[in-house]
């Protein structure tokens, strides 16, 4: 089947994007429907906020868009974060085909996402995005069990575009009684606040998981089986994709590399455990007690799916070569294309320096300075 994906650019799905047009072939992502290059079979249009005209759906057999609610209730904007306002942790996500009248295209399948009840909005979206994917690999893997859609029934109920007025926390309220809004706001683009006396406050909300069950375990201190599991991680398509070198590691080239970090002062590898699981590694290479700097990098246990784990691996680097290193400049680079590290970086204040290219890819240089 011809397949492809319409997501617009810096929207919360772009960085999920990628994943799932590699679980799907490596099949072609748009960020406009000008762009489109022919009929396709299936077009997945997630988080796209252009209109697109009947005339370009008409050339495609399936123009299949998601609406976080249990339709034909909840149409309309951000069902997802009203939902939790309304205190649900149970919310519905239904794929629906596009059409012309607002979330009312007849129903492929519908999935249930639930919550703990205690997700950020950027958790929410990570889950979000998650569930989405897998909706979508289910409809291509069992696409005669779910190519026929049934029309919308029963009451419908809409829901009103959300604004920065509604991120408003009211000062005689308890945080509890406010906690499920804290919980939706964007730090960014929509950051809670709060208004006295003429004067406008703004909030920004994070979960500390600084030290929080975190065990880091030095490479040259690995047994033999996390030796042989920090490999096969190594080895993973998902993190040699990211790495300058996209050659198989043999057990010798990784036995050789662990021994010499027992003589190395400046560079460290550890893996991390967090609540007694293994959730990934992070490096500081170059590190230089002089100028009081070093580079660092991280990736995530290929293998596990952990929602927020980015940001826990992050505050690790920083907390480690904040505190205990005590170096003030902290380098890294990264490709450009991946989107998903960069968004991370960027929330943690790293500023691109300059550019450079390896493998006839471009890498962004960044740096954070104390």
């Amino acid at each position: 089947m011809k397949i492809a994906i319409l997501t617009t650019k810096n929207q919360w799905f772009e960085s999920y994007a990628g994943a799932l047009s590699e679980k799907l072939g490596n099949i072609p992502i748009f960020n406009n429907h000008v762009d489109f290059d022919g009929n396709y079979d299936i077009i997945f249009i997630i988080s796209y906020h252009k209109i697109i005209p009947q005339e370009v759906l008409k050339k495609n057999g399936h123009n299949i868009i998601f609406h976080e609610s249990l339709l034909p209730k909840g149409k309309g904007w951000a069902p997802l974060f009203w939902q939790i306002l309304e205190g649900k942790s149970n919310i519905s996500f239904t794929m629906i085909e596009a059409s012309d009248g607002v979330d009312s295209g007849d129903i492929y399948m519908q999935k249930m996402l639930e919550l703990a009840g205690n997700e950020l909005n950027e958790e929410l979206r990570d889950k979000q995005a998650k569930l989405t994917i897998q909706m979508c690999l289910e409809f291509v893997n069992n696409y005669e069990q779910y190519k026929t859609p049934v029309e919308q029934c029963g009451d419908e109920s809409f829901y009103a575009k959300r604004s920065k007025e509604d991120s408003r926390l009211d000062i005689d309220k308890t945080i509890r009684e406010q906690f499920n809004l804290l919980r939706i706001v964007n730090n960014d683009d929509y950051p809670a606040y709060f208004e006295l006396e003429g004067n406008r406050y703004i909030l920004k909300i994070e979960l500390d998981n600084s030290g929080r069950g975190v065990e880091l375990i030095d490479f040259v201190d690995l047994t033999q089986k996390e030796v042989l599991m920090i490999l096969d991680w190594r080895n993973h398509e998902n993190i040699k994709k990211w790495m300058y070198s996209q050659d198989e590691i043999s057990v010798e080239a990784h036995l050789s590399f662990i021994a010499e970090l027992q003589f190395s002062k400046s560079r460290q590898y550890m893996a991390v455990k967090k609540d007694n699981k293994y959730v990934g590694v992070v490096d500081f290479t170059k590190i230089d007690g002089t100028n009081k700097e070093c580079y660092f990098g991280l990736y995530a246990n290929p293998f596990e799916e952990i929602s927020g784990i980015g940001r826990v691996l992050e505050e690790v680097c920083l907390k480690y070569i904040l505190d205990l290193l005590i170096l003030n400049k902290i380098k890294l680079e990264v490709f450009s294309d991946n989107v998903r590290a960069l968004n991370l970086y960027k929330k943690y204040n790293f500023k691109r320096v300059g550019m450079k290219s390896v493998n006839d890819k471009q890498v962004i240089c960044m740096e954070l300075v104390r």
